[in-house]
């Protein structure tokens, strides 16, 4: 079962569709004790392909300001329950992540955190590169890819957590980060 592992919601399940694999608990954590110390004033989190919402949820837990994209109209349903459940607020888009990260731009829309967790069947590094081309990430923010922990990015900090890694991108100069993937 998949739990909020901390901030308000602390313990609270969450329902999981069927599409979904949630991160793992162990990442998580890690995840989130390195965000805690890095942005002890929060700030705006991204989490594209949601899923059951598990990281974004976590994020909006911890006192970040979220936005879930979830395309898998099972999942959207779940995420809407997921969010009552919790009693958390988060912005929830029912789009493709292709789709919302144009329109995202095109908005001028800015975060401090840009998770991604694409399925690990899709091109994980073409995805990434679709997001680091968008420049929603404010300067000193992080792109972050969750990924097999077999695959090998350029560029970044990589931490392993058994089949599953992330890889850190951090924001210094916005330019020119994709054309290194």
């Amino acid at each position: 079962m998949v739990r909020i592992l901390g901030g308000k919601a602390k313990g609270v399940a969450l329902k999981v569709p069927a599409s979904a694999r949630p991160s793992p608990v162990r990442l998580r954590k890690a995840l989130f004790d390195y965000l805690r110390l890095r942005y002890p004033f929060r700030g705006r989190f991204l989490d594209l392909y949601a899923g059951s919402g598990a990281v974004g949820l976590e994020a909006a837990s911890e006192g970040f300001e979220a936005t879930l994209v979830e395309k898998d109209k099972e999942a959207v349903a779940l995420l809407k329950e997921n969010l009552r459940r919790t009693g958390l607020q988060a912005r929830l888009v029912p789009l493709p992540v292709e789709e919302f990260l144009p329109q995202a731009r095109a908005r001028g829309e800015r975060y401090t955190i840009a998770f991604m967790a694409p399925p690990y069947p899709m091109d994980l590094v073409a995805a990434f590169r679709a997001l680091l081309e968008s420049d929603l990430v404010e300067e000193g923010g992080l792109y972050v890819l969750q990924h097999p922990s077999r695959l090998l990015l350029p560029l970044g900090e990589r931490r392993v957590y058994g089949e599953n890694a992330l890889t850190f991108v951090e924001v210094k100069d916005a330019r020119g980060l994709s054309g290194k993937l």
